[in-house]
């Protein structure tokens, strides 16, 4: 059983993850519109994760004796969260603006973390939950039809928005899995970076298209400092930690409230437009986060023994 300071650091790491996802749903829109590829965002982001962590998995490189981690947990969760996850979210950026972002990777988390953890770890939600998933369901499917509304005729977000779709998809079960697997969030951190480094940037180097050549340095020093340090490093661990402390269920409908945070940067950095529906669905999405949050944890009886 959690301790309140615990679960008080645990509410600290979810807010500043929140924070800083709301970034990202942001700057990953700005590269993605700009001369970099997705592969090229992808490429910075794991690179310079890797770079600034070397020091402490580069021994557990060298020495299995240092390893916290299995290679398949290594490998599964590299490749869900440090190499397709941004992929696809920088791709589906390409394409659908960065509400879409915001509402559809954070906001539909809840969702398909909640089918990953029952059949994973055999958690039912009660019926506060419920009502929380209702009432975030309700909120994004409002941020997405009147965004969808306001585009001019013909123009179509589909493709990206399956692709922001596909990123929640990864992430949920990169979740599910920290709690099925019982790991450590600084584990997780350096296993993700050193494992991505290994196996994505050898591909790109070889095989992937890349404007790195022409882009100009605040470009890449931009994706490189918020994409490598600032959520990897960073976001990562907050994240991995308040999963650690808190529970799959309870951190991803917390993280629904990136939708109303990240709809309003939108607003002053990109020049989106905040309307009423959209503001009336973030409302309701926070709303829904909120009571999430609060919600009692599952019954041992019903949940995975932890």
């Amino acid at each position: 059983m959690k301790t309140p300071i615990s679960a008080d650091a645990g509410y600290l790491y979810a807010a500043i993850t929140l924070l800083i996802w709301s970034g990202f749903v942001v700057v990953s829109r700005i590269g993605s519109t700009g001369t970099l590829t997705p592969y090229d965002i992808d490429a910075l982001r794991i690179g310079v994760s890797a770079l600034v962590l070397a020091p402490w998995w580069l021994p557990r490189l060298l020495q299995s004796g240092l390893r916290q981690l299995r290679w398949y947990q290594s490998l599964t969760l590299a490749m869900l969260a440090g190499i397709t996850y941004p992929l696809a979210s920088y791709t589906g950026f390409q394409i659908s603006p960065a509400s879409h972002g915001a509402v559809l990777i954070s906001g539909m988390l809840p969702f398909f973390t909640a089918i990953f953890a029952g059949l994973l770890l055999g958690e039912r939600p009660n019926r506060i939950r419920l009502l929380s998933l209702a009432l975030i369901l309700t909120g994004v499917m409002t941020l997405l039809f009147t965004s969808m509304a306001s585009l001019p005729a013909g123009q179509s977000t589909l493709r990206g928005d399956l692709f922001l779709l596909t990123a929640s998809c990864l992430w949920s079960l990169f979740t599910v899995l920290l709690k099925l697997w019982q790991v450590k969030a600084f584990d997780v951190t350096l296993g993700v970076a050193a494992v991505s480094a290994l196996v994505y940037l050898p591909v790109f180097v070889l095989f992937l298209p890349s404007h790195l050549s022409t882009a100009s340095w605040h470009e890449i020093a931009l994706q490189s400092f918020y994409q490598g340090f600032v959520v990897v490093c960073v976001a990562m661990w907050t994240y991995a930690k308040a999963v650690e402390l808190l529970g799959s269920m309870r951190v991803v409908i917390m993280m629904s409230g990136v939708p109303v945070v990240g709809a309003l940067l939108a607003v002053p950095i990109l020049g989106e437009t905040l309307t009423a529906g959209t503001a009336l669905g973030a409302a309701i999405v926070f709303l829904g986060a909120l009571l999430g949050a609060m919600a009692r944890p599952v019954p041992a009886t019903t949940a995975t023994t932890k």
